[in-house]
């Protein structure tokens, strides 16, 4: 049965994606012959524009760790060098972002040397690697090389006064406006269960712990980065209340829980996606902060084999920071790792989520990265451009969403997503108003939603030295504000109109 639902802003319904329906393939798009009747509609509301897609939503976030240079196990090579390999110009690609540096391994592994000291010999136990000032200038080398900005942890857990005080006024000095915000601690709902703080270990301890140290950084702040949504609503609500005239941006982490690739595209888990946060997200509009899912991916622990590293997570990808920015969201930080792709880390777990990882070890040392599949989407969030809104209207019986913006520099743009795997291309009819003319059409292809090869954006993959550049658009007839075209199963197009009045 055909199914019929209106795109509006997520304060009204739990996800205006859930009741898209817009046309994603993996294939290329072309005029749907006409005697066809159209499975899919779509209307675009250009009367009544809401929210924003800013240019800095799509971000990335790593482990501490992946600034080291010293380490006790594995290999600590100290990434994040705008004078090695090609991670320049993989973060250019995404525009000028956000990158987010923590995670678990600040607080359980990572400590802080200030400059001429050397490291404790030896080193206290629980440390696994050391950071320095000299790794976050390294930072600021590869961030004014891409115009990115950067959220950087200081360890809550182990907590030092005096060398959160030496973080602190580094990176405030040697970041300076690329600082997006110091993070004092990750995801301290957890640390009584991790034995960093004994038990009970709630907000009131918690905010004792944090203000020492935030009472140190002089720069921008970011908060609370607790780990969502599960018995943290409350929580994050009583910081944000609390501390809001303290910070710069709220931050918090959560993971999609989709185990299987039906799951993870199904509009079920699109809508928990929104709604799991939605009280983090409200509690933030409601002091006027701007608020980032700093940590995120499509699973928990590094990933799953067949789901989080193959071409569906390039279509949720897209998806996922559409939908969020759509809801209101100030960015996404996808989270991932440097290693080799498929590889242990040094504590033996996987990162199959990532974004980007190297081939093989010779690339890792030399830091040559190669882009994974969810790469590719996000790389197609960000070719929606920045500006706001349009409430979407569609009818389908497949598993298609849409979302729409008017951009910016006055262009309309459409994503629309076929997500079901059947190998039968998607009549669509979608119609943008106006008179006629033509627009033009990308699209994100792959072998099949559960393959890794062949990913690709207008036929285009990401080379060796981490450039991409598509193929020229496909150009499709507007008739009368009405564009018919067929999309392929299992795909995604951007429909371009260069007059968005």
């Amino acid at each position: 049965m055909a199914r019929s639902r209106t795109g509006r802003p997520l304060r009204r319904l739990a996800t205006a994606a859930v009741g898209l329906a817009l046309a994603m393939a993996l294939g290329q798009a072309v005029p749907a012959a006409a005697a066809d009747p159209p499975h899919t509609t779509i209307a675009i509301d250009r009367a009544h524009p809401f929210g924003a897609l800013p240019r800095d939503f799509v971000g990335l976030s790593y482990e501490m760790r992946e600034l080291s240079t010293l380490c006790t196990t594995g290999d600590c090579t100290g990434n994040f060098d705008a004078h090695k390999g090609n991670l320049v110009a993989l973060f250019h690609n995404l525009g000028r972002s956000n990158v987010r540096i923590s995670g678990n391994q600040l607080d359980r592994d990572t400590l802080w040397v200030p400059a001429g000291q050397q490291p404790p010999n030896p080193l206290p136990d629980w440390v696994k690697d050391v950071v320095t000032p000299a790794d976050i200038v390294r930072l600021n080398g590869l961030l004014r090389a891409t115009g990115w900005k950067a959220e950087v942890g200081i360890n809550l857990a182990h907590y030092d006064p005096a060398l959160a005080t030496d973080e602190a006024n580094v990176l405030t000095k040697v970041l300076g406006p690329r600082l997006a915000g110091a993070e004092c601690g990750n995801e301290p709902n957890h640390y009584a269960g991790n034995g960093y703080r004994p038990a009970p270990y709630g907000f009131a301890e918690h905010l004792k712990d944090w203000e020492a140290c935030a009472a140190l950084v002089h720069g921008k702040i970011a908060a609370p980065d607790l780990s969502g949504p599960t018995g943290t609503a409350t929580w994050f609500g009583q910081f944000t209340q609390a501390a809001h005239d303290k910070i710069d941006m709220l931050t918090v982490h959560n993971y999609t829980g989709a185990t299987t690739i039906p799951q993870l595209l199904s509009p079920q888990i699109l809508a928990k996606e929104v709604n799991d946060v939605a009280p983090q997200l409200a509690a933030a509009q409601a002091v006027n902060l701007p608020i980032r899912l700093d940590e995120t991916n499509s699973a928990v622990g590094g990933g799953i084999a067949g789901v989080s590293d193959v071409y569906a997570s390039a279509l949720w990808g897209l998806e996922y920071n559409l939908v969020l920015a759509q809801a209101g969201w100030a960015g996404v930080n996808l989270h991932g790792g440097f290693g080799v792709c498929g590889a242990p880390l040094f504590n033996g777990k996987f990162q199959r989520y990532t974004p980007l990882c190297a081939a093989n070890d010779a690339d890792n040392q030399a830091k040559i990265y190669k882009a994974m599949p969810l790469y590719y989407g996000m790389y197609l969030a960000t070719l929606m451009g920045t500006g706001r809104f349009l409430p979407v209207t569609v009818s389908t019986d497949r598993n298609v969403t849409a979302y729409a913006v008017r951009g910016r520099d006055g262009r309309l743009r459409i994503a629309v997503l076929e997500k079901d795997d059947t190998g039968t291309p998607v009549p669509l009819s979608l119609s943008v108003g106006g008179g006629s003319g033509s627009a033009s059409v990308l699209h994100l292809t792959g072998t099949s939603l559960a393959s890794a090869d062949g990913v690709a954006v207008q036929g285009a993959t990401v080379d060796r030295n981490g450039r991409i550049k598509p193929g020229r658009p496909d150009r499709v007839r507007v008739n009368h504000g009405t564009v018919n075209l067929d999309v392929a199963s299992g795909s995604a197009v951007i429909i371009t109109l260069d007059d968005c009045d």
